[in-house]
């Protein structure tokens, strides 16, 4: 093919980049190869300059959308003041009533805590007892309402507050000095409000055994806590414990447990917890023993059944009936302790080995 004639052919196809570096390798014509150099060279430049205008084409178009964008929201804020004012508004005002429902909970559907600090709130109003209150709230099955009875040093029983089906607060017992279920006092209407209560403090004392502790001398430096725990070992495990183990190598260990904690950790997913608070008492080793007990708030304790071992076969233990039947009957199968004072010095000398874990 004479140059001419080939110059000819490639010309009229220019895009064919392929084709055209396929000559260029086989020209044997220096003239030839240079002319289709240059045609290369020449359809590289063209496209980089179709790729520079694409570029710029698309920047304009992102710029004059852009300014476009800006132009309607700037339109909408000028057309539209008094309604994005008027929606302002209108979501403070129902910001405020939400708040305002939140801070006014209704009475007769009140958290555990809240009905804790309504009690408090009226507790609050007398001399407070020597150590500190201990407040269990709990639904009764019957008349489904809230209770919340108050103790203090979980021994002493001071009487019940409940919120009756209107909504109001009640309180019953040794703290009213009125016994019996249907003696029940008025002391509060709405929620954390103590101006009934205030009233009746006028004519009545309320019952909060802030007298004098009644303890031997050798009991007076220690808390009610402290004896508390003794007593309730020595109730449990007899006062001839010590007669079987060495004191000088014996702890007492004291940790607390909440309500609503899985009774067994390693099968929290069958959802058996523990029905109150429980206090957990145990030795140094496992063969000095264990007691898992919650207060009456009467002088007496339930003291739960725990195993220090579980010994279930492989089978038993991936039973979740088994399983859930055994914990259920841990809980069933408690017992009612009653906790004397005791003897002092036994009571003391176990003070003295107390570990207490908060």
């Amino acid at each position: 093919m004479t140059k001419e004639n080939l110059t000819r052919s490639l010309k009229n196809d220019r895009n064919n980049k392929d084709l055209l570096r396929t000559e260029i390798n086989h020209a044997t014509d220096p003239n030839v190869r240079l002319e289709l150099t240059k045609m290369l060279l020449e359809l590289e430049k063209e496209e980089k300059r179709k790729r520079i205008r694409n570029w710029i084409i698309v920047g304009v178009l992102l710029i004059c959308i852009l300014f476009f964008l800006l132009y309607l929201g700037t339109q909408s804020s000028k057309n539209t003041p008094e309604t994005r004012i008027a929606t302002k508004s209108s979501s403070t005002e129902q910001s405020t009533d939400s708040t305002t429902t939140d801070s006014k909970p209704l009475e007769t559907n009140l958290t555990e805590e809240q009905l804790k600090n309504w009690v408090m709130a009226i507790l609050d109003l007398t001399p407070p007892p020597p150590t500190r209150y201990l407040l269990d709230v709990y639904i009764d099955e019957k008349d489904k309402l809230a209770y919340i009875q108050v103790g203090v040093n979980q021994l002493d029983n001071l009487g019940t507050f409940r919120v009756n089906a209107q909504g109001q607060l009640e309180a019953n017992g040794p703290i009213t000095g009125s016994i019996g279920n249907s003696n029940w006092v008025l002391m509060s209407e709405k929620y954390l409000d103590t101006s009934i209560a205030e009233e009746y403090l006028k004519t009545n004392k309320l019952n909060t055994i802030q007298n004098k502790r009644q303890l031997p001398e050798i009991l007076l430096p220690y808390s009610d806590e402290e004896i508390e725990y003794a007593r309730v070992w020595l109730a449990v495990m007899g006062e001839d414990y010590f007669n079987q183990v060495d004191i000088d190598d014996f702890k007492l260990n004291v940790s607390f447990i909440k309500k609503g904690t899985p009774l067994y950790y390693a099968k929290e997913e069958l959802h058996i917890n523990w029905p109150s608070d429980v206090v957990l008492l145990t030795g140094n080793y496992t063969a000095q023993g264990q007691i898992f007990y919650s207060s009456n708030f009467d002088g007496t304790v339930t003291v739960y059944p725990m195993p220090s071992h579980w010994h279930q076969d492989e089978k038993d233990w991936n039973d979740d009936t088994y399983m859930s039947n055994y914990l259920n009957d841990i809980l069933a199968n408690k017992r009612i302790v009653k906790v004397p004072a005791g003897d002092s010095q036994l009571v003391k000398t176990l003070i003295e080995h107390e570990n207490i874990i908060h």
